[in-house]
């Protein structure tokens, strides 16, 4: 796939911001901003071009028969009546967000259960390419808190490293190196605000983290939930 044509690069951005980029084609586009100043600042744009469309419309109360078909299709039941076909993907990429935040959360009560999530500020939980969390980042006031998932088999002779992409930031931020096992408490880098991180991401790196200041080869991206 040519990411170089702006016309592909500017679809893939709308449908990524709208959130029908999904599956593995979501995680190529992610690992595509990591390395594409043009990706990017197109994904920059549809997001602002979308908030100012959002801003300028009236709130508008779903109908009985939208909720209906939002809750059938979430406990994927088979539809038993005609209703009204949900037109509107932000209507989905909220109830989308609420899910992936809601799955989370219960990650975090399963794999950190002794800890207090009051000062809990945004929450990401790291997976692999089969869904099994490897990683899950817990955001306070000062730091992050790590922890690695019993699920993850880590290379003894590789560390991992956590990246933050910042909107209009050219290069990838590192966060230091994450946890093998147990738990790890990393202090916020002073760039860390999340309203302007575009995506974290896992790397793997040489002992004792990236030789350059650049991810060395990307594993994982996962997206920062606000709480």
């Amino acid at each position: 796939m040519n990411y170089n044509k702006p016309e592909l690069l500017d679809s893939l951005a709308a449908e990524y911001v709208l959130g029908t980029l999904t599956g593995l084609a979501r995680k190529r586009f992610q690992r595509l901003m990591l390395v594409s100043i043009r990706a990017r600042e197109a994904a920059n744009m549809w997001e602002q071009n979308l908030n100012n469309l959002a801003s300028a419309i009236s709130p508008q109360a779903p109908s009985d028969a939208t909720w209906h078909e939002i809750i059938r299709r979430i406990e994927n039941k088979p539809q038993r009546e005609k209703s009204s076909p949900i037109t509107t993907p932000s209507l989905w990429r909220t109830w989308s967000f609420i899910a992936t935040a809601a799955c989370i959360i219960l990650a975090f009560l399963v794999i950190q259960p002794t800890t207090s999530v009051k000062q809990t500020q945004q929450i990401a939980l790291v997976k692999n390419q089969i869904e099994q969390p490897l990683w899950f980042i817990n955001v306070s006031n000062h730091e992050l808190s790590i922890k690695a998932s019993n699920q993850l088999i880590a290379r003894t002779d590789r560390d991992y490293e956590l990246w933050m992409i910042l909107k209009g930031q050219d290069a990838p931020v590192s966060l230091g190196l994450l946890p093998k096992y147990g738990d790890k408490t990393i202090l916020k880098n002073k760039l860390f605000n999340a309203t302007d991180i575009t995506l974290l991401a896992v790397s793997l790196e040489p002992v004792g983290g990236s030789p350059n200041g650049l991810p060395t080869e990307v594993l994982h991206t996962t997206e920062l939930v606000l709480l």
